[in-house]
């Protein structure tokens, strides 16, 4: 009950205070009229930021762990279409959804992304990565792939105003 009254309170005396004020009611403000036309406001146009390459990297990583969960390939695919081993991926991970198979995974927590090179854009990320489990629907086998800290090489290459990956390989 003591809160309430300290929140009433609160937001009375505020409004108490308005109500007592000794000057005159104030008056409406009509603006001047101007012989100058109007000028014009700028239009909201919002021009997007560009996304750096280590943002793409890292949703780039977080597409990956979502079609390892999900079995949609869409957005990874289109992130690394001319990349073999991302393309080798996205055909294991159809091969097990395709067979009514499916993965646990609890998803990549990347801890650092290095810029190894600049040309091409290259860089070195460290991650770790859970544990991950796959039912295979066609045999009902069940893999478990230990989770450890991993390092991964992305070679990236701009294509129009966005990234791509074109190679990514696993260091350590």
């Amino acid at each position: 009950m003591h809160v309430r009254r300290a929140l009433a309170l609160t937001l009375a005396v505020p409004a108490l205070l308005v109500g007592c004020s000794d000057d005159p009611e104030p008056k409406p403000k009509i603006p001047e009229t101007t012989s100058s036309s109007p000028t014009p406001t700028p239009t909201d146009s919002v021009t997007p930021e560009a996304e750096s390459p280590e943002d793409f990297i890292r949703r780039w990583v977080e597409a990956g762990d979502e079609m390892q969960v999900t079995g949609e390939t869409a957005e990874y695919d289109g992130m690394s279409p001319n990349c073999k081993a991302c393309q080798g991926f996205v055909d294991s991970v159809e091969e097990v959804y395709d067979a009514g198979g499916s993965a646990e995974f609890a998803g990549t927590r990347i801890t650092g992304i290095k810029r190894y090179a600049s040309d091409p854009p290259t860089y070195d990320v460290s991650q770790r990565v859970p544990e991950t489990t796959i039912r295979r629907g066609d045999s009902g086998e069940t893999q478990t792939l230990p989770g450890g800290s991993t390092r991964i090489r992305v070679i990236l290459k701009k294509s129009g105003a966005d990234w791509q990956v074109t190679y990514f390989g696993i260091l350590s």
